[in-house]
């Protein structure tokens, strides 16, 4: 039996010194100490430019020609300027953008798209447009766009589109911008302390490698960069190959991250960094185990679900470059909290893990216990996802609400959350132990697990066991409420329950006769029978935010009642049936 347990919250006095340092650095970084550690040698060329594997959007490359910005399903347009075109360098005056805006913009991403364009002399002439009046505006440190992680993307970028942003006579800019690469360089090279935790840290890291290795004079560079990856995949990545953030999204694009570094190093004639390869192994080992049938992640912790040619990609370049046999799938992230029951393709993929420590749970959710289950390519029960890329409904905060337990497929307890979502948009106190057990038996499957984030409210720990059998279409579960007694005053008041089952917004859900079953009708066309004991059944409307930016309405299940016993027990199952 696996058991994880989540560390308490960050005591007061280190959150108030961890401020005072942020403080401290900041004046550091623009003091002219600091300018004059970024001086030295002027590279004249790259050594060589690393491959990105990824296609951009032909789309969203087309967008930017026009003098406007494509990210995630949306469109930036100026509101300056009745066409919403971005004319000459107006896009980086803008000092309202939000987060996700910011860092798409200044990290240069939108080169991967910029790259796809037809006309090859239009698109180098709008990226070294843009260059130009980047240059202009950031080539002193500035406190966001000059964050580690974003110059870690940006060094990246800049180097595997150098045809796009170099192939120019006028030396003047050229020498700018690769003095400019050389200074950012050396700002990652003295401010290693300050990449943070996971996701921003890893691209941070990968920034600071390829800078030394395609860059003449980065020798220390490589150096560090690559002591600081060899103790980051020891701190950020689990013995299971999962991240310390607990968010599919993020292992997915720290091993495209790193997959890139070891690529790199490779090409330019480097050992490739003990430990490194066999990360990358366990990595999308884990990775294939949080996949549906529809080739796409599942969604937990913040994740979205990718374009799923990204994801097969991904993984074939890993298995490829690694000289390793396809098809290795880690079905019991033990460390990382995930489990998945597969038989004869279906799927349920099952978050048996508290949420991420408090330092990097900054995308988490208070999902613990929840479950996803698909057959073939069509999800059927899901959690909702993820509203980062939305803008918040009138008096309705959806982002917080994606995060909450309710918005996933598990067990609430009086509407309140498993888990804490703070102010600060970290995940303070709830599960401090959440324990899991995966058997199988001649086909057949058996999932157990217990979480204990709702002891300290209600005296009350979650147990759900999930069943799958030998054909795959039969799933069978049970949720038990162990309710601890307390004084007698206390047993008056015992916890209503809601049981959630987010359905796909593909599927088709209606009631049964006699109201105590559901059937859901698949997109092509087989029918699924769910009926419950032990609780009243209810179908209530429903969002799903799986497609970046795309909200989607839904139905849900629900099943209700009140804790009022030791043990209060609820059976469920999910079956195909025939129907004619």
């Amino acid at each position: 039996m696996s058991q994880i347990r989540r560390h308490s919250d960050t005591p007061l006095t280190a959150k108030v010194q961890k401020r005072l340092k942020n403080v401290v650095k900041k004046a550091s970084y623009s003091s002219r100490y600091h300018e004059l550690r970024l001086k030295g040698k002027h590279p004249l060329r790259l050594l060589g430019t690393p491959k990105d594997p990824w296609a951009g959007s032909i789309a969203a490359g087309s967008h930017i020609i026009s003098n406007r910005f494509y990210c995630e399903g949306q469109i930036l347009r100026n509101p300056a300027h009745d066409t919403g075109a971005w004319e000459g360098g107006e896009i980086w005056q803008v000092d309202t953008l939000d987060q996700k805006w910011a860092e798409h913009l200044h990290s240069f991403c939108w080169l991967r798209d910029l790259n796809r364009v037809v006309d090859r002399n239009a698109a180098r002439r709008r990226a070294m447009d843009l260059m130009r009046h980047w240059l202009a505006e950031f080539d002193q440190w500035h406190d966001l766009t000059w964050s580690p992680d974003i110059i870690g993307r940006r060094i990246i970028n800049w180097m595997a589109y150098a045809p796009l942003i170099l192939d120019s006579n006028d030396l003047i800019y050229r020498s700018k911008l690769l003095n400019c690469l050389a200074r950012q360089a050396r700002h990652l090279y003295h401010s290693s302390d300050d990449y943070g935790r996971g996701l921003p840290r890893m691209r941070a890291i990968g920034g600071l490698i390829l800078a030394g290795l395609y860059i003449p004079y980065g020798e220390n560079w490589l150096k560090r960069g690559t002591r600081l990856l060899q103790e980051a995949l020891t701190t950020e990545i689990l013995p299971d190959g999962g991240v310390a953030s607990r968010n599919p999204e993020d292992l997915y694009r720290i091993l495209r991250g790193l997959l890139v570094v070891r690529a790199s190093y490779k090409a330019m004639g480097h050992d490739v960094p003990s430990g490194l390869t066999p990360a990358l192994a366990r990595m999308t080992a884990l990775l294939k185990s949080l996949i549906h049938g529809d080739g796409r992640l599942a969604l937990f912790h913040g994740a979205s679900e990718q374009n799923a040619q990204d994801m097969a990609a991904t993984i074939a370049f890993s298995d490829a470059d690694a000289d390793q046999e396809t098809g290795v799938v880690c079905l019991d992230g033990e460390q990382s909290g995930f489990r998945r029951l597969e038989q004869e393709g279906t799927v349920i993929i099952a978050d048996t893990g508290p949420p991420a420590e408090v330092e990097v749970s900054y995308n988490g959710h208070a999902s613990t216990l929840s479950f996803e289950l698909s057959q073939g390519p069509h999800r059927i029960i899901v959690n909702c996802g993820c509203a980062s890329s939305l803008p918040d409904m009138p008096d309705m905060d959806l982002y917080k609400l994606s995060r909450s337990t309710a918005a996933h497929s598990t067990v609430v307890l009086n509407d309140k959350n498993s888990s804490a979502l703070r102010k600060d948009g970290l995940i303070g106190d709830g599960p401090t132990l959440v324990t899991s057990d995966r058997t199988e038996e001649k086909g057949h499957h058996l999932l157990d697990m217990s979480h204990d984030g709702y002891q300290v409210r209600f005296g009350v720990t979650h147990y759900r066991s999930l069943y799958l059998n030998d054909t795959g279409l039969d799933i069978r579960g049970e949720d038990r409420l162990q309710r601890r007694m307390l004084q007698t005053s206390d047993n008056l008041k015992a916890p209503h329950f809601d049981i959630r089952f987010h359905v796909h917004p593909d599927v088709t859900v209606s009631l049964q006769s006699g109201d105590d079953k559901v059937l859901l009708r698949l997109p092509n066309g087989d029918y699924w029978q769910f009926q419950c004991a032990g609780a009243s059944l209810a179908l209530e409307e429903s969002i799903y935010l799986g497609e970046v930016a795309r909200l989607q309405n839904c139905r849900q299940i629900v099943l209700s009642g009140t804790a009022a016993d030791p043990e209060t027990v609820v059976k469920w199952s999910l079956r195909r049936i025939e129907r004619h």
